[in-house]
């Protein structure tokens, strides 16, 4: 199975609005023009930049160029309950949780996907709190022979940039708690450091994409500020197989066709 991870789109309708639409589309079609195609695409969070109904319009406008499956759920620059107001219904966000967050499980052949909400109103840190880990739990201990990805936005390990790991997820001792009852994940998805990452993380292996919109810099001085750079643009390809997990990055920028045999 092939699962094509963005995140961090920042879509608006400010000021801003042409370079996020234009990157995120730049991205859109970069997945879709993939062969073999992807079985579905994962967007971890951030998909607008204030979380008002005009920007989930612009957002589900986007998506519409696409046609493969895809799966989204909440960053700390999203509203959890305008999201499920503007995506409730379509096959973006399945059946979400009841509670007014946007936490759902989806399946597929060999695989279970479970996209959870860290995000809190107000806040730019994240949490998932007692009851979506209560899910997470139960989920987890369902189908338990069966690979399984959860995805959230926040980064539960941190980074070593400094600024970014003041805004982590701040339950991440009781989610880690919650994966270590349970056999090894595939992988632990999550977006929010604008930068790919990979980390273990309670026996498993974490990955971050990188935005589609615009990069943190990586800065390991430890400064409690940080900066955009504008370095590419891209995804993850994660490739399933049973107990084997691969992953890639694909730019979005400076790529094209093949320009030669290897072998």
């Amino acid at each position: 199975m092939l699962l094509a991870h963005l995140s961090d789109i920042h879509v608006t309708t400010g000021p801003m609005a042409g370079e996020t639409s234009w990157r995120a589309h730049q991205a859109l079609a970069r997945v879709q023009a993939l062969d073999p195609a992807p079985d579905c695409v994962l967007i971890t969070g951030d998909l607008t930049d204030h979380g008002v109904p005009a920007e989930y319009e612009a957002f589900r406008e986007l998506l519409g160029t696409i046609s493969l499956p895809v799966h989204v759920l909440p960053g700390n620059h999203d509203d959890a309950r305008t999201l499920r107001e503007a995506f409730g219904g379509t096959p973006y966000i399945r059946a979400a949780s009841a509670d007014g967050r946007c936490y759902y499980r989806v399946d597929y052949p060999g695989l279970r996907l479970l996209c959870c909400d860290s995000s809190v109103p107000g806040r730019h840190d994240g949490e998932l709190g007692t009851e979506q880990l209560a899910w997470l739990d139960a989920e987890l201990s369902r189908d338990p022979d069966v690979p399984a990805i959860v995805a959230l936005h926040h980064h539960p390990v941190p980074s070593g940039i400094a600024v970014m790991d003041t805004l982590m997820l701040a339950d991440s001792a009781a989610l880690s708690g919650v994966l270590l009852r349970h056999p090894p994940l595939a992988r632990v998805l999550c977006g929010h450091l604008h930068r790919p990452m990979t980390a273990m993380f309670a026996g498993s292996l974490l990955t971050s994409a990188p935005s589609t919109f615009r990069q943190v810099f990586l800065d390991l001085r430890r400064r409690p500020h940080g900066a955009y750079v504008d370095e590419p643009p891209g995804f993850l390809l994660h490739d399933l197989d049973g107990d084997t997990a691969v992953t890639h990055l694909v730019p979005v920028r400076h790529s094209g066709p093949p320009l030669g045999r290897i072998g």
